[in-house]
């Protein structure tokens, strides 16, 4: 009876253990099992020689959906299930993230990701699909609007970077190096950031540590600025949305005024007192102006 009782004692010292040490896993665990049963299915396709991984579900007309950076598709799990009802979702993890490969040759520039998610299409027959983009993502596709408009149907940009704007971001703004690192470059993302423990920011500094390279090289190429699209949208004709919100501190608002400016056809969605993450945190609000939008 003693020995069953120290053995009960120490499966429960090494689960605490466990939980405090690796707090994510449980999270990612559960996450993963809430995409499952929506009816997310994560599966691969090769696309210019590269293995991608995806998400897929629901049924109706394609809509594809491009993350940001220093994220992945799986991130945005409490979007699908409303997302799913009227169309069939296809969100991948670009070149790099998720369970992507992750080359050390590629350059992980805007220009690269537009055409992997270009030859993600092709790879899966799609040959015009609704697109939502977030932040980085929302640039990438843009890009993809503005030079294969035949491809894209309608398009959703939420806190969308690709236009010029003043920024003090630098390429490690999201690949931190230590605690205060993390905490500055997450208060930048949500008012939430103070109310994270640190045993769960010890944990979520180790897994950002692992991709940093690949997160680096994305924002040395964003800042260079080689692929804004200032003066450059005239073939974006499509119906397009902008979600944003107004404290956004990544892509400030003003930025939403102006992508207006260079797409005078498309309607803006203000999002008072959310931030870059609006989309997340805000869904209420922005989940029934995406989905009307996409059902005109």
């Amino acid at each position: 009876m003693r020995l069953r009782r120290a053995i009960i004692v120490v499966l429960a010292l090494a689960a605490i253990a466990f939980v405090y040490l690796r707090p994510l896993t449980l999270v990612f665990a559960a996450r993963d099992a809430y995409l499952f049963a929506t009816g997310m299915r994560g599966q691969f396709v090769q696309v210019n020689g590269y293995r991608i991984h995806y998400y897929v579900g629901g049924d109706g007309p394609p809509l594809v959906m491009v993350h940001g950076v220093a994220s992945r598709a799986a991130d945005a799990a409490l979007l699908y299930p409303e997302l799913m009802r009227h169309r069939r979702v296809y969100a991948l993890d670009l070149l790099g993230y998720g369970n992507s490969d992750r080359p050390r040759d590629a350059s992980y520039t805007v220009a690269m990701q537009a055409e992997v998610v270009r030859g993600f299409m092709d790879a899966l027959g799609i040959r015009e699909a609704d697109m939502l983009g977030v932040s980085l993502g929302g640039w990438i596709a843009l890009k993809v609007a503005a030079e294969h408009p035949q491809r894209v149907k309608k398009l959703v940009l939420v806190s969308s970077a690709g236009l010029a704007f003043p920024t003090t971001l630098r390429e490690t703004a999201f690949s931190p190096n230590d605690l205060d690192e993390l905490r500055a470059s997450l208060a930048l993302q949500t008012d939430q950031a103070s109310r994270i423990p640190t045993f769960v920011l010890r944990d979520f500094l180790r897994r950002s540590k692992q991709k940093a390279w690949v997160v680096r090289r994305s924002m040395r190429a964003a800042l260079r600025a080689d692929d804004l699209l200032d003066r450059k949208l005239q073939r974006v004709t499509m119906p397009v949305l902008l979600v944003w919100g107004t404290r956004d501190r990544i892509v400030p608002f003003p930025v939403a005024a102006a992508m207006q400016r260079e797409m005078p056809h498309a309607r803006l969605v203000a999002l008072k007192g959310c931030g870059h993450l609006a989309v997340i945190e805000c869904r209420d609000k922005a989940l029934p102006a995406i989905r009307d939008f996409l059902s005109r």
